[in-house]
């Protein structure tokens, strides 16, 4: 067996957009400092909205007035959760307080469904029924103001989220950026109601946002569904951990290892096959410089390593939990047998 000499954790370039990849307290300082600023902005957003449909009568405004209504009690709570999941663990909650951001994202979904379900409802009345839609300049030059300030905001979110992984700062960019789609659908419909025959578009664009609150509300369920259920990190990122792991020719092969987000933090555990001849102190040994590789290529991991003699045949744990054929590929590549 030869030392796995085609891997180097600590000069990769980490994935992006995932948990762990910071210490805790610089991604709770980015989280803190984008959560702030998106409350912000969305109050600036929604005030500006109202001051326009009050302009303008349009339904389309009225719509997204409503979505950003829906984005700033979103934002506040995305303003809370991630303060609180970047607790320090203790006594009661040993694993951390990571999981307040996917209850966060849950309550955005709730609100957004509740939203699209409204604008639904109002914009299929208004379009079986005649209304008038008023727009000047000074509604036109807001909403451009409106999109210019949304653009700002999608890049400074999506650069916390390349550096932090948060879900509830991603649950916040997808407010965002429907936000941003539906503005300028906005735009569109207020223009052809104005100057086409189309005098139905206002009232068709906000169905069009509603039918897209419902999308964007998937895709956040999706990811609060995923934390919530401690499912599995990534396949990159597994395979990550164990080649890092393989990186010590002294280690024969790792099993069972699992793996889970919660927040900011990840989770990992496996069982370690070491040499039957290696002391105690050197199985020690091991185990301390595995921690310190994956530490460093994940900041805001929790590990949790159980060494195994190669030679011994018995399983640990209960059965229910060992996945036949989870051996990974790695292991097979670093000791073929």
């Amino acid at each position: 067996m030869t030392k796995n000499t085609t891997y180097t954790p600590y000069d990769t370039i980490l994935p992006e957009g995932h948990s762990g990849r910071l210490p805790p307290e610089d991604s709770a300082h980015i989280t803190r400092r984008i959560t702030a600023l998106t409350l912000l902005i969305a109050v600036i957003l929604a005030i500006g909205k109202f001051i326009i449909w009050q302009r303008s009568g349009s339904v389309g405004v009225l719509s997204s007035l409503v979505h950003s209504a829906l984005d700033t009690f979103g934002a506040l709570t995305s303003f809370f959760a991630v303060r609180y999941a970047a607790r320090t663990p203790d006594l009661s909650y040993r694993f951390g307080t990571g999981k307040a951001e996917s209850f966060a994202a849950v309550f955005q979904v709730c609100l957004i469904v509740l939203a699209a379900t409204h604008l639904f409802e109002t914009a299929t009345h208004s379009l079986h029924h005649d209304h008038t839609v008023k727009g000047d300049m000074i509604s036109f030059i807001g909403l451009g103001f409106i999109l210019a300030l949304g653009l700002f905001l999608l890049y400074v979110q999506s650069r916390a989220i390349r550096q932090t992984g948060s879900l509830a700062v991603r649950g916040d960019r997808a407010h965002y950026f429907a936000d941003f789609l539906a503005t300028l659908l906005v735009v569109i419909g207020l223009i052809a109601s104005l100057y086409t025959p189309f005098e139905k578009a206002d009232s068709i664009v906000a169905i069009l946002m509603a039918l897209w609150l419902l999308w964007t509300a998937f895709k956040i369920a999706k990811m609060a569904w995923a934390q919530l259920m401690d499912k599995e990190l990534p396949k990159a990122e597994r395979d990550m951990i164990s080649a890092i792991a393989l990186d010590d020719p002294n280690i024969v092969a790792i099993h069972d290892l699992r793996t889970r987000a919660s927040g900011p933090h990840i989770h990992i555990q496996m069982r370690l096959d070491l040499p039957d001849d290696l002391t105690l102190a050197d199985a020690h040994a091991r185990i301390l410089g595995l921690e310190q590789r994956l530490m460093r290529a994940f900041p805001a991991a929790d590990i949790l390593i159980h060494p195994h003699p190669v030679g011994c045949a018995d399983t640990h744990g209960n059965s229910r939990f060992r996945i036949d054929g989870d051996d990974c590929q790695a292991c097979h590549d670093h000791n073929p047998k």
